[in-house]
């Protein structure tokens, strides 16, 4: 079974360009789920409140292009995500350019904390998810092109992840606290729900390396990324980035469930051999994953000369947020009112580093962690 991966190399946020490309995408393709949908679902990443020119979420204008598009089909079309941790949603819609799509366009923005639970059971999983992945007839998930801390890399199969309501994904951090548990569990979620996805869309036009998803280094990398299935559209995605199949701890499986190798994805010829430049994967390749084959006394050699924790800096401006995030609640004020992780209690998610709205947390680093991954510092 041969699956189509759609790339276009796009240099800015030209709405007109972006339009092109996906109803290129659209049109090529006979993607049934979206023309009998009257209700479709854009599933941005939201991470946080990040102005746009950060590259943390999925930029207005790819959203734009999608609701002309959806619009002139007749479409009823409804925005919506579950930011990480206890954010003010409202403050993400304002601050992501999203609320400004509302006022010029007819569409709804749905907060899925507001829906409603639904539990299911998949393979000895149980995920919550919002009742609105059931409500809207179909969804459209339109992610981020990003390196991540936890699992290496970010785009279409992680998005999903926000369709998990509020702060229960805290829990699944503190339940999955390791790269490869949480890989298993991204798997779990993208098998559940991927009959109800019509398309993915990856906004990578800017993106981010290096201390993803939300610290790294901000990279104009020129692609819009288009594909039915998510797995072959981060595994086309990766490849470019520089990352092994096996260095994604989620995607193997993902695309076995797929079923799906990667001789089978197509991609466009004129992007054989093609790899972006001077992309920094080291911050987010060397992790948990890198000893998952060692045997158990070498893990633990491994883990005592490798090591890397998240550390409050003094710029932080006593917000609270990495409090209010952290799932084994480690994060204190301290008597001056100051942030301080207890490092023992740390399971090393890096739910305080992705949302830390001030970049006021770093990774601390062991001496064989500063050889192997680079300093790097997010500007404001």
């Amino acid at each position: 079974m041969k699956v189509k991966v759609a790339v276009r190399s796009i240099d800015s946020y030209n709405l007109e360009l972006i339009k092109s490309g996906i109803r290129e995408f659209i049109e090529s393709n006979d993607i049934r789920r979206l023309d009998s949908a009257r209700t479709v679902l854009i599933k941005p990443n939201l991470l946080g409140g990040f102005a746009p020119e950060k590259a943390v979420t999925t930029h207005p204008v790819v959203l734009e292009a999608l609701i002309q598009i959806l619009l002139e089909a007749k479409k009823e079309v409804w925005i919506g995500d579950s930011p990480g941790g206890n954010v003010n949603l409202q403050d993400v819609w304002d601050t992501c350019g999203i609320s400004n799509l509302a006022e010029r366009y007819t569409v709804k923005l749905i907060n899925l904390n507001h829906f409603g639970v639904q539990d299911i059971e998949h393979n000895g999983f149980k995920i919550s998810l919002s009742k609105a992945v059931w409500e809207a007839d179909t969804i459209i998930n339109a992610g981020k092109y990003k390196t991540h801390g936890l699992v290496a890399y970010t785009g279409a199969v992680k998005n999903l992840y926000g369709l998990i309501p509020g702060l229960t994904k805290s829990y699944y951090h503190r339940q999955f606290p390791d790269s490869q548990s949480f890989g298993k569990l991204l798997t779990e979620l993208y098998s559940a729900v991927k009959h109800r996805i019509a398309f993915n869309v990856l906004d990578g036009i800017w993106g981010m390396d290096g201390a993803g998803p939300s610290a790294g280094r901000v990279r104009k990398f020129g692609l819009l990324f288009c594909s039915e299935s998510a797995p072959a559209l981060d595994y086309v995605a990766t490849k470019f980035m520089g990352f092994k199949l096996e260095q994604v701890p989620y995607l193997r499986e993902a695309m076995h469930d797929d079923g799906i190798l990667s001789s089978q994805i197509e991609y466009p010829l004129s992007f054989n051999d093609f790899q972006l430049p001077d992309v920094d994967i080291r911050t987010s390749q060397f992790s948990s994953r890198s000893i998952m084959y060692l045997p158990s006394a070498l893990k633990y050699v491994f883990r005592k000369v490798y090591n890397f924790s998240p550390f409050i800096t003094d710029e932080c401006q006593s917000c609270y947020v990495c409090v209010k995030v952290c799932p084994v609640q480690t994060i204190k004020p301290d008597d001056n009112g100051v942030p301080v992780i207890n490092t023992a209690k740390c399971i090393r998610c890096m739910c305080c580093h992705e949302m830390c709205p001030h970049y006021a947390i770093t990774l601390h680093k062991s001496f064989l962690t500063r050889l192997i991954m680079p300093s790097q510092r997010r500007k404001k």
